[in-house]
């Protein structure tokens, strides 16, 4: 009994694997990583242990990794240095966390925009995608500051209206981004009937002068 117990006692404690608290992935061997809140950044491993800034490209094949690779385990202890604002606008994500990272990090003029309307988040990451060409974040603040979020919904090729908004907000946030323009499409047709529907009514309608 006695050696039984000692062979037992032998046995190595378990260890608990701490992760970093940065958002790191690999795509084809090279490392890359989303810094902590309040200096987000998306940087590249460079050389090993020299790291460079980048500008995010949800299109990329780099970025598809990272959103794909950093699951819900490895997003916890990232969050609990980020403001209770911005953990709730995430966690409301299954599959695009990191589109809405981007978003929050990349244009501060919108939280509280995305806070009311959280599609909007994914729509504003995928603005490259929308608009074709390249990111252009300075652009986005930019309009965003002059023109409002019924601004930035033109900016983005949308209706700029508060119906529009409004349908926004109500889109499933599981949405695939190979969906986003073809909803961009149907919202339009939403637009253009309503608007059909209205003018119609104005021109029936007997007291209209």
């Amino acid at each position: 009994m006695n050696s039984t117990h000692r062979r037992r006692s032998r046995r190595p404690a378990r260890r608990t694997v701490n992760l970093a608290p940065e958002l790191i992935w690999h795509h084809l061997g090279q490392g890359h990583r989303v810094t902590l809140w309040p200096e987000v950044a998306f940087e590249k491993e460079i050389t090993p242990g020299l790291w460079r800034p980048f500008t995010p490209d949800p299109r990329t094949d780099a970025f598809c990794a990272g959103a794909v690779m950093v699951e819900a385990r490895r997003w916890k202890p990232y969050l609990e240095f980020c403001p209770v604002e911005w953990v709730n606008l995430i966690e409301q994500f299954e599959f695009h966390r990191l589109h809405v990272l981007t978003a929050l990090a990349y244009c501060p003029t919108m939280q509280s925009d995305f806070e009311a309307c959280p599609a909007l988040a994914l729509f504003a990451a995928m603005h490259a995608e929308l608009r074709g060409g390249l990111p252009d974040w300075c652009e986005l603040n930019a309009v965003r500051e002059h023109s409002g979020v019924f601004g930035v919904l033109e900016w983005l090729g949308f209706p700029s209206t508060r119906e529009c908004l409004d349908q926004l907000g109500a889109i499933d946030l599981s949405l695939s981004v190979r969906e986003l323009v073809k909803v961009r499409e149907i919202l339009w047709k939403q637009h253009d009937c309503s608007v059909a529907e209205k003018t119609a009514s104005h021109q029936h309608n007997p007291l209209a002068a």
